[in-house]
This record gives C-alpha cells, sequence and structure tokens, in this order.
C-alpha cells in the first residue's frame, strides 16, 4: 500500500522534470504559394519635423515615402498634443512611385511656444 502512493508521488513529482521537447511553431506551416512576409507598405512616413510658423503657430512637416512603382493616395493624419489641448488635421497624400514629398500641417490653434515646452505628436493612416 505504502509502495502505490509512494509510485504515485514520484510521478507526480517527476512527471514535470521531463526535457522531452515540446511542440513550437505553427500547426499547419505555410504552404509555398502563400506569402510568408509582411507586404511592402505603400506610403510611410519617413520624418516628421516641427517649427514656428510666421504667426508664432507650430507648423509640422511629414516627408512621406512611395516604397512603391505606382502612384499611392492614403489620408494622412497628424495629431498634437500642447499641454491639455489635443488636436489633430488630415491630408490626402498622393505621391508618386518610387518618391518622397514633404506636406505641410498648420496648427494655427497651437502655439509654438506651448507645444515646445510639453507638446507631442504622432502620425498615422486612416
Amino acid at each position: 500500500m505504502k509502495r502505490r502512493r509512494l509510485l504515485a508521488l514520484t510521478v507526480a513529482l517527476l512527471g514535470g522534470c521531463s526535457d522531452l521537447p515540446g511542440a513550437t511553431g505553427p500547426r499547419t506551416p505555410p504552404t509555398p504559394s502563400e506569402p510568408t512576409a509582411a507586404p511592402t507598405r505603400s506610403l510611410r512616413v519617413t520624418d516628421l519635423g516641427v517649427e514656428e510658423a510666421d504667426g508664432g503657430h507650430l507648423r509640422v512637416i511629414a516627408t512621406v515615402r512611395n516604397g512603391t512603382d505606382a502612384q499611392r493616395t492614403r489620408t494622412l493624419r497628424i495629431r498634437v498634443r500642447a499641454g491639455e489641448a489635443r488636436t489633430e488635421r488630415r491630408r490626402d497624400v498622393a505621391v508618386a512611385g518610387g518618391a518622397q514629398r514633404d506636406i505641410v500641417f498648420d496648427f494655427i490653434d497651437v502655439q509654438y511656444g506651448d507645444f515646445s515646452g510639453n507638446g507631442s505628436l504622432n502620425s498615422g493612416w486612416v
């Protein structure tokens, strides 16, 4: 009787001590006809710059690059936070294939001084 308990206890304790390899990878690997790499994005923002415009407001300059061979058009959104104020601008952007261009966003309601002290900005495609 004590042997059975000892055997059951030993199996329970050593059950997790196996060094057999566990399953890794996908259950069904991709077939050769399926793409495995992420597709190249058509438009991407490569640089965001800020400057003070003539009226003292914030100006954001987004450099957009087209990594494809054909012209692409998308809507770019720039969000700005300066203190408690949050605002955004959207603009349709068309870039020729293999080219890049600068897109200017004027935030007339945001003073450059307010933004430069504690502001933040981000970009995204809509």
